[in-house]
């Protein structure tokens, strides 16, 4: 099979339709496939971009992806996931990248992952029930980034979020015959993030340059203080709110 482009989805068909934990892993796959993606784009790599938002079920999902991907037979396709393992936990579980019989790009994927970021490496591991592994005539894996569950998990994909990105478009690209020349910065493109309280209580932010963005009046609702802006002098003041 003549393999000369990526083809990258979103696992699952929208918000909280996969595994919920500390993060909600539809949100946190698409944050690091689209820019897998986007640093594949700015380096003249042949690659398209899917999430299904159309489904209603797991299996609708499923057969929806197999379907796209079934349109041509020139692609090598790219699924993001994240994996969970119940209630939450401190300790570091890691990443892995499921494959039907991709084994060596799988290997170099996790491996490209876990030197990148510090994350415990679980390996390449073969799945032969997985729909989009098996049903689909493109070669194909499944990366599991993380597990939605693990602080530190989490902690170590957002502290190395670029380089992880970085490190898995340059193993894909060459995996296809090309090659990643430049380090693409991601620029004018945020991404969206959540700061949580407690696990349970979020406000929306963004991710840029390395930097989480938030607005401190949603900062100081979200701790309970109060805030006074002084325009005139720029500064802005968050107080204790006493009973």
């Amino acid at each position: 099979m003549n393999v000369n482009k990526l083809e990258f989805h979103v696992g699952h068909y929208g918000d909280g339709t996969g595994a919920r934990g500390i993060i909600d892993e539809v949100q946190y796959a698409r944050k690091f496939i689209k820019r897998i993606y986007d640093i594949c784009i700015a380096n003249g790599v042949p690659a398209t971009y899917y999430e299904d938002k159309v489904s209603k079920s797991q299996t609708q999902n499923i057969n929806n992806l197999i379907a796209h991907h079934n349109q041509d037979r020139n692609g090598f396709i790219v699924s993001g996931h994240l994996n969970s393992s119940g209630s939450v936990t401190e300790r570091g579980i890691g990443a892995e990248v499921l494959y039907f019989d991709q084994v060596t790009v799988a290997k170099e994927v996790v491996d490209a992952i876990c030197n990148a970021s510090g994350l415990k490496n679980r390996g390449a591991k073969k799945r032969t029930d997985l729909g989009v592994l098996v049903r689909t005539y493109e070669p194909s894996i499944l990366i599991e980034f993380g597990f939605v569950n693990s602080r530190t998990d989490i902690a170590f994909l957002d502290k190395h979020f670029e380089a992880i990105c970085q490190a898995v478009a340059k193993v894909l690209a060459e995996h296809i015959g090309y090659t990643i020349k430049k380090e693409v910065v991601n620029v004018g493109k945020p991404v969206e993030a959540k700061v949580m309280l407690n696990d349970t209580k979020s406000i929306p932010a963004m991710i840029q340059d390395g930097r989480i963005y938030v607005q401190i009046r949603e900062i100081a609702e979200l701790l309970g203080l109060k805030l006074i802006y002084n325009n005139e002098s720029k500064i802005a003041k968050l107080y204790e709110v006493k009973e």
